[in-house]
């Protein structure tokens, strides 16, 4: 957190120096004044840094860094402009398949190794894309990636493992220093760089995290809570689109802050209520650990048909006013 704090004020001013900026040339684009990029080497650096003071780094944590510093490098590039989604996907693939040949892979007993090899691919860019497709509203990915951080170091400490616990809680002071420029109104944005990185570290994660010997529901279970809010936009963006006709992968104000915004919410309390919604997600997550297979299937039932109301909600009550732009 300290070491965000210090890195935000350079790296505003090295990007305004440098037109390392967003600026408002989009309807999705409501900022007055051109905002500078580069948070996401904020956070990068600060979480990098602070790892590197804990512990002696084991495979697991060079194989996240390995892929991470992958994202960053492509996040960067793109963050300049210089991307189309094509080539923003395979870049995602190759720093997932980084992962997973490094040995960070989600391991399912009844299938054979390429499956699980693909799962954990396709797990972890859609992790990615979740935080880069949540981050359209001052402080909301950032602190979906607090609130993730945090549900994954409650697991860690939970069945002793430091090195995760290490990992989750220096993600956790870099979102949390870093939401100090980031947060209504904002001074610096994560980017596509800082957005995908926070999807990778918690994806990754969760796939080398333990969950449960009281049921087989959790282990599946709790990742997803800790990147509920993301996907939950993930979700509902994608079903909007589908439902408009509307390519997927072109913006779009369907997402569940730019619809809140419209019908004036303020960023502020919809990055707090996404905070607290997640955190209620990861509380059931982590309760269900202690339940048998019954007992976490009820709580994953209960907090499925939460989202899907939330789901409806969105798309009939908050429906978005502005038209559909690249």
């Amino acid at each position: 957190m300290a070491l965000a704090l210090y890195l935000a004020p350079i790296l505003i001013r090295a990007a305004l120096r440098y037109g390392i900026v967003d600026r408002p040339s989009t309807p999705l684009k409501e900022h007055a004044e051109p905002t500078p990029y580069l948070g996401g080497l904020v956070v990068f650096v600060s979480f990098l840094l602070a790892l590197a003071l804990t512990f002696p780094f084991d495979q697991r944590v060079l194989a996240i860094l390995l892929s991470a510093s992958l994202v960053v490098a492509l996040g960067l590039v793109d963050d300049l402009g210089t991307l189309v989604p094509r080539d923003k996907l395979i870049g995602q693939v190759v720093a997932a398949v980084v992962l997973v040949k490094a040995g960070v892979a989600i391991e399912i007993a009844a299938v054979p190794s390429p499956v699980d090899e693909a799962l954990s691919v396709l797990w972890l860019v859609t992790c990615m894309n979740a935080f880069n497709i949540v981050d359209v509203s001052d402080g909301l990915a950032t602190t979906a990636g607090l609130v993730g951080a945090l549900g994954a170091l409650a697991m860690a400490v939970l069945n002793g493992e430091r090195m995760i616990a290490a990992m989750a809680a220096s993600l956790a002071g870099a979102c949390l220093g870093f939401l100090r420029v980031n947060r209504q109104p904002a001074r610096m944005y994560l980017g596509d760089t800082g957005a995908m990185l926070i999807g990778a570290v918690l994806g990754a994660l969760a796939m080398v995290g333990r969950y449960s010997e009281a049921n087989s529901v959790s282990s599946w279970f709790v990742p997803l809570t800790l990147c509920a809010v993301p996907l939950f936009d993930l979700a509902l963006v994608v079903i909007a689109r589908v439902k408009a006709n509307r390519e997927i992968w072109m913006g779009s104000p369907d997402h569940f802050a730019v619809r809140l915004r419209h019908h004036g919410v303020a960023a502020r309390t919809t990055a707090r209520a996404a905070g607290g919604i997640g955190l209620l997600a990861i509380a059931a997550g982590v309760g269900s650990t202690k339940l048998d297979d019954v007992g976490a299937l009820v709580v994953l039932g209960a907090m499925a048909l939460l989202a899907l109301v939330l789901l409806l909600v969105l798309l009939v009550r908050f429906p978005p006013r502005l038209p559909a732009t690249p």
